[in-house]
């Protein structure tokens, strides 16, 4: 077991533990801390030096020596952090920073801040910590006595190693720069300040995030921001940073300041400098000019902590670059990628919504302004490259027409058509439109919005109450008509068109179906917008043949058989609507006959035996013979009403009557 100091001397909250040897080495009167060392059973024999303080074996003997809990020295030590990281981490007064911020091998203090109270302060183990903000003065690094670097290994903290008294040394004043970026750090290491010292971080013109970065960070941006500033550019592999050299510290926190101060101007002046004035963009190389900062800003300084720093790069790339954005640059925002000067002619289609080379088109007619690039030297593989300013004219100009336009759902959804009608309505002229292909607008049809407008307030206009409606009768939904027999391609144009001049009102509307699909029209009115080929539709329009059924007091079949028989004319019909006969045909046809079966039911007579009593009477009739079910038998309707009118003279509607009836010959045959 090594042995133990005769008493406890309590360390200070912020002191280095080098210090802090330092100081109880002279509180017991040794020459210094290497017999602490000896002490503690931590001496290397032969060497003359003491290493691996920080290891936790160290940490227990030498606690032990000191009379110190092992928390309360590995509490001051800078061990290691655990974990992944690229850099070797350690860990300062709770703040994790790089092994290479700290600073072994020099030393240095503050005469005045010794002179106050000789302790040796965790905070000038910083390399970038070179002024004192508190006494606005240099730190000293090198005794005037013997010449010497001030060393750990002396007799006191206040003391070199030549006996020269640090504290009888008139420090020399500090830059106000230097001072600023010196209490900044002195914030982020956790240090208290006088008030008038964090009013100099503020008074400086540092960005505000700048107050807000952990200690860490801010080192990591000091050394970053120092190192573009010399010389303008910045190397493939960031300088080694030299903890224990004063100058090369210095240097870099007055470059670090100089881009700082009224941020963000000189930074914005700097990159500005960087790139060759060069009239031609395609000559400009965006990773020869800008890779290495761009490589060190997006992997040594991430977005989450130096977004500040990220804005103004990519919002100088935005205003001032003027060549190509070509490679693997991923960690660009979409601001810039939307915004840069140019662009490649497959994002410009992607912007202007436009396909099939188009936009290759709009460069050889001269509308758009380009260059071309070779990518491979010697005429290999070329790209357009699209200049976005003209890009951006173009499709303002583009979106003003199209503006005009909607799009074909929109269309659908106002007039309550599906896609392929409201086309057909377009196509018959009703509607003005135009194809993507042809007119620079977004792939498919766009149709005008005043006409599309225009048919929906001519059936809105009328102001026509909500009916109940289930199917087809006297009224009609204009769903059910264009479905069964109108069409899409003629005749619901032609209704359309008969309700844009007043020919046609509806009667009412349902809300069964969208749109103007909903209107509800007399039956006979809308069916003489039946579309028939080749035939020119007549004054009373088309009936299908349950229609005319309907108004002969007949079936279908039958109607099949006056058509067959040649007593109506029937017309050829599309594919998948229904056979149509002339509805004045049917009209005159029902105004001069009569079907048997009517006639003998109003009598009441068996309308089996009507037929033959007819015949026997020499009355003449017509039979239409129906396929598989015998015949259906007319009469002229003077015959039929003499008959009614003979059976009220006789009386009783028995078939004697009838007989009677026709034996007197009532029909005058």
């Amino acid at each position: 077991m090594s042995s133990r100091l005769l008493f406890r001397v309590d360390p200070m909250a912020g002191e280095s533990p080098r210090g802090y040897l330092c100081r109880t080495a002279h509180e017991h009167a040794y020459c210094g801390p290497n017999a602490l060392a000896q002490i503690a059973g931590l001496w290397v024999s032969g060497t003359g030096k003491v290493t691996g303080l920080d290891d936790d074996a160290a940490i227990k003997q030498l606690s032990y020596a000191l009379r110190l809990e092992p928390e309360e020295w590995r509490s001051m030590c800078y061990h290691h952090v655990k974990g992944r990281n690229r850099f070797k981490q350690r860990s300062f007064c709770g703040e994790t920073v790089s092994a290479d911020d700290l600073n072994y091998g020099s030393p240095r203090l503050c005469p005045a801040c010794v002179r106050e109270r000789p302790i040796w302060w965790a905070v000038w183990d910083l390399g970038f910590v070179v002024a004192c903000p508190i006494h606005r003065c240099l730190l000293l690094n090198q005794c005037p006595a013997c010449k010497r670097r001030v060393a750990w290994e002396r007799p006191a903290v206040h003391k070199c190693r030549c006996g020269h008294d640090f504290r009888h040394i008139s420090a020399e004043p500090a830059d106000p720069d230097l001072v600023a970026i010196t209490a900044a750090i002195y914030r982020a290491a956790g240090f208290a300040l006088a008030q008038t010292d964090e009013l100099e971080v503020v008074d400086s013109r540092f960005p505000p995030e700048l107050c807000r970065l952990k200690l860490g960070a801010l080192l990591r941006l000091i050394l970053f921001v120092g190192s573009i500033n010399e010389r303008s550019t910045l190397r493939r592999k960031q300088r080694h940073f030299g903890a224990t050299d004063l100058a090369t510290a210095t240097e870099i926190c007055q470059g670090a300041v100089a881009l700082l101060e009224d941020w963000p101007r000189p930074l914005r002046k700097v990159l500005r400098r960087m790139v060759p004035q060069s009239a031609n963009p395609a000559t400009l190389n965006f990773s020869d000019i800008f890779g290495n900062f761009y490589r060190h800003l997006f992997r040594v300084l991430p977005r989450r902590e130096f977004g500040f720093l990220h804005d103004v790069f990519e919002q100088f790339v935005i205003d001032d670059w003027t060549g190509f954005i070509r490679g693997q640059h991923r960690y660009f925002s979409a601001v810039v990628r939307r915004n840069s000067r140019w662009l490649t002619a497959n994002e410009a289609e992607k912007l202007a919504r436009t396909a099939g080379g188009r936009i290759l088109d709009l460069v050889r007619q001269g509308q758009l302004e380009s260059v071309l690039f070779n990518v491979q030297r010697g005429g290999g593989r070329t790209e357009y490259w699209i200049r976005r300013e003209s890009l951006n004219r173009w499709i303002a100009d583009r979106d003003l027409e199209l503006a005009r336009y909607m799009p074909r759902a929109e269309a659908q959804r106002i007039l309550g058509l599906k896609n392929i009608t409201v086309t057909a309505v377009a196509q018959a002229g009703l509607i003005r439109y135009a194809k993507g292909s042809e007119c620079n607008f977004p792939a498919g049809y766009h149709f005008l919005r005043e006409d599309v407008i225009r048919i929906k307030d001519a059936f809105e206009t009328h102001g026509v109450p909500e009916r109940e409606y289930s199917t087809p009768g006297r009224v009609i939904a204009l769903r059910h008509a264009l479905k069964n027999y109108l069409g899409r391609d003629t005749g619901l144009p032609a209704v359309i068109r008969a309700v844009l001049v007043g020919d046609l009102v509806p009667v009412g509307h349902t809300n069964r179906f969208p749109g103007i699909t909903g209107y509800l029209f007399p039956s006979e009115l809308l069916r003489k917008y039946r579309p028939v080929a080749g035939v020119s539709v007549p004054p009373d329009g088309f009936l299908n043949y349950s229609e005319a059924g309907a108004l002969l007091g007949a079936k279908t079949a039958v109607i099949r058989g006056l058509v067959g028989h040649g007593v109506l004319n029937a017309v050829e019909s599309r594919n998948g609507f229904a056979k149509l006969v002339p509805a004045g045909d049917v009209q005159r046809f029902a105004e001069q006959h009569v079907s048997l079966s009517m006639l003998a039911k109003f009598l009441k007579l068996d309308f089996r035996s009507l037929p033959r009593f007819l015949r026997q009477a020499g009355t003449p009739v017509l039979a239409v013979p129906i396929i598989g079910k015998g015949e259906t038998v007319f009469v002229r309707r003077e015959i039929a009403r003499n008959l009614v009118d003979a059976a009220r003279v006789h009386g009783g509607t028995s078939v004697n009557v009838a007989r009677s009836c026709y034996s007197e010959r009532p029909c005058g045959l």
